[in-house]
């Protein structure tokens, strides 16, 4: 009983005493995602590149295997939304906290939908807004045609409102148990979706089995998120971190090591690992101010910069970015485009509330 408390009382201090920190981590961590996205679709392709390339491995631009090694960056969001429902959870205890918020996040989505089929019809675009049913569609999530990142916009619902579920699983089955079973459901969900995919001719059933394969390949991350907030993990391991000398150099060899091992694995299942190892190193390495607030300020945009980077390389300006030729100039041009317009679009939706709400007050 005595441990048992201890561990409970460790829990509590750890998301009220914390509780700045956690959130801290929580949004470098989302930046980390948003730099992995962005490298992920603007370099990993190795024909008809549009922008200059100096480094070839194997024949093979070595941009292409920086933007692979991108292909970590839903797993770290997966694993995010995890660990943010449980600090939720053990902060308030109430478990619907999560999809309390839910609301709040699909009115924003709905506001970037609106805005850039605005920009689409200013622009005569043939791709967006195309026809009503393509709108409703892309508003109701059951027809993603605008912007491919948007796919997880459904899946993230999913996994919220799931989450009631995983967490009585977390809280009933030994972690080591749940997470063999979860990277079982994960490399079958894989398998059906991306190597031997599943031709269904109805379209209801079609799009009910690609929620199901999208949910299975990133719940395992999302309860590696739960179980690492439930069980301290990021502490422990950080606990660990602190008998070892030369630690950022360590930290270093981690990432080459895992970068190289992406290499000669290009397979995006092993996204959840390289995922984890990077996500772990950026924990424990002791950064310097200026790093802490660059990834902060990356985190704070990154809902902003997921749902938008694809119009300025892709579908409304297409090949926009791409005029900056040199792949450093096209990533940093890439983020600065993409957190001027998130600041926009943040005040146009605090304009809009404080509209709606005035109306309300008035009625």
């Amino acid at each position: 009983m005595k441990g048992k408390f201890n561990s409970q009382h460790a829990r509590k201090n750890s998301v009220s005493g914390g509780e700045y920190v956690n959130k801290k981590d929580a949004k470098m961590a989302q930046g980390l995602a948003i730099i992995g996205m962005i490298a992920l679709h603007l370099f990993c392709r190795i024909d008809n590149l549009p922008y200059n390339v100096h480094i070839f491995i194997r024949k093979k631009p070595l941009i292409y295997f920086i933007g692979l090694f991108g292909d970590c960056c839903v797993p770290i969001y997966s694993f995010c939304s995890g660990y943010a429902q449980q600090i939720m959870y053990e902060k308030e205890h109430k478990i619907g906290q999560g999809i309390k918020r839910l609301p709040k996040f699909i009115v924003h989505f709905w506001i970037i939908v609106i805005l850039f089929s605005l920009i689409g019809i200013l622009y005569h675009s043939l791709d967006i807004p195309r026809t009503i049913s393509d709108f409703i569609g892309n508003i109701l999530l059951y027809k993603i045609s605008y912007n491919g990142a948007w796919w997880f916009v459904l899946t993230y619902i999913w996994l919220v409102l799931l989450y009631p579920i995983m967490k009585r699983l977390a809280d009933r089955l030994n972690p080591v148990i749940l997470i063999c079973i979860s990277g079982i459901l994960y490399v079958i969900f894989y398998y059906f979706e991306i190597i031997h995919t599943i031709y269904i001719s109805n379209s209801i059933i079609a799009w009910i089995w690609n929620q199901l394969c999208l949910i299975g390949r990133t719940q395992f991350a999302f309860i590696l998120g739960i179980i690492c907030c439930k069980y301290l993990v990021m502490d422990k391991i950080r606990n660990l971190y602190m008998k070892v000398k030369m630690k950022n150099l360590c930290l270093l060899i981690c990432v080459a090591v895992t970068f190289i091992f992406h290499c000669f694995v290009q397979s995006l299942i092993v996204a959840p690992i390289t995922g984890m190892m990077v996500l772990m190193c950026l924990h424990l390495w002791d950064k310097p101010d200026w790093i802490e607030r660059l990834f902060l300020l990356l985190g704070k945009h990154s809902t902003n910069i997921w749902l938008i980077h694809m119009f300025f390389y892709l579908i409304l300006f297409k090949n926009f970015i791409f005029k900056l030729k040199e792949p450093i100039l096209i990533f940093i041009g890439m983020i600065i485009i993409c957190i001027a317009v998130s600041i926009l679009i943040n005040q146009i939706e605090k304009i809009i509330i404080g509209a709606v709400r005035n109306l309300v007050q008035k009625n």
